[in-house]
């Protein structure tokens, strides 16, 4: 497996790029996706936008070693995925929250990061410090699938993938852009180059079908967000059942409250706030200092997006949606 490259041409994005302070970005594409078993065989990936970053690190993530006890967890960004590490960590840690506590989600849960952003360019840090971490691994990762390492294939270890729908994403992107990576546009900047499918990651929809089109391995498991916030408990219990554990009704009671985003937002361990910013090795200032919407953790809410999307963008979003997603049964993975 290989890629290829192409440069971006959207006229917006071009116009725009230095006064939103975005990314250079170029759109990706495998150009062997034969041993992926997607149910579809007709599918064909789409090219996945990314920054140039990714150019110095594909072979590496191409050839990365994947090892059969590896847990990994998948999603677009701002789709739960922080919530879906600490209750997956747990759950195969014998719920250890002594050890939850003590030791950063970040170190535990390492990411495979290809953006760069939080890199040292050509030393592959986050690549490094998934090889280096103790066994079993437990990895994150906002690849799509086309561009994940091709031995995921063939050792086959666990992963686990959420998603959420397409306006809170928007919303919670646009706010974890502006915050963390200097993006300088409004909102409706920035979800309406995420329905360009020019946001990191894209396209989003294609990204939910890729993975929800492997929900018939058995090592592969899906979740969604709204599901999580409507009733955890029975979630729970599905992501028990997937990694063979056993609690009882009390312990998972438990898990669920420490699971609860009051709980999660308040914990050191898993809001970043003991974040250290690579570039310069110094604390990035705590969490609690910055208002809510600069947070990494704002307000945990499956339906915040109605109190900040226009009505106007809210119904773009949806025509969106509709457009891109013909199999009725597709959209339900986003309604």
């Amino acid at each position: 497996m290989s890629f290829e490259y192409s440069e971006i041409t959207d006229p917006i994005y071009l116009a725009t790029r230095q006064e939103r302070n975005e990314p250079n970005y170029v759109l990706v594409r495998p150009t062997d996706c034969s041993k992926i078993p997607i149910r579809d065989s007709s599918w064909k990936p789409k090219p996945s936008c990314l920054t140039e970053a990714f150019k110095s690190l594909d072979n590496d993530l191409r050839k990365l070693e994947i090892l059969p006890d590896d847990v990994w967890v998948a999603s677009y960004p701002k789709s739960g995925t922080t919530w879906c590490q600490e209750m997956v960590w747990l759950i195969c840690n014998d719920l250890n929250y002594e050890r939850a506590a003590e030791v950063d989600l970040m170190q535990r849960f390492p990411s495979i990061s290809i953006s760069g952003l939080f890199s040292h360019p050509g030393k592959h840090r986050p690549f490094k410090t998934v090889r280096e971490m103790p066994l079993p691994r437990f990895i994150k990762t906002h690849v799509p699938v086309g561009l994940l390492p091709e031995a995921i294939w063939t050792v086959k270890p666990k992963i686990v993938y959420v998603h959420r729908n397409p306006k809170s994403v928007a919303v919670s992107f646009y706010h974890h852009s502006a915050s963390f990576t200097g993006y300088k546009g409004t909102l409706e900047d920035f979800t309406r180059s995420f329905m360009r499918d020019l946001q990191l990651y894209s396209p989003y929809h294609e990204h939910v079908i890729e993975y929800n089109q492997l929900s018939h391995l058995d090592n592969v498991l899906v979740l969604k967000y709204e599901d999580m916030k409507q009733d955890l408990l029975p979630v729970l219990r599905r992501v028990c059942k997937f990694f063979n554990k056993c609690y009882s009704d009390e312990q998972l009671a438990t898990l669920s409250k420490h699971l609860s985003f009051e709980s999660m937002k308040d914990n050191p361990a898993v809001n970043f706030s003991r974040m250290v910013d690579p570039r310069t090795g110094f604390r990035i200032p705590s969490m609690d200092a910055l208002p809510e919407n600069k947070r990494f953790m704002r307000k945990g809410k499956a339906d915040s997006y109605k109190e900040e999307l226009s009505l106007e963008l809210q119904k773009e979003i949806e025509e969106w949606t509709h457009d891109k997603v013909k199999s009725p049964e597709q959209l339900k993975l986003f309604l």
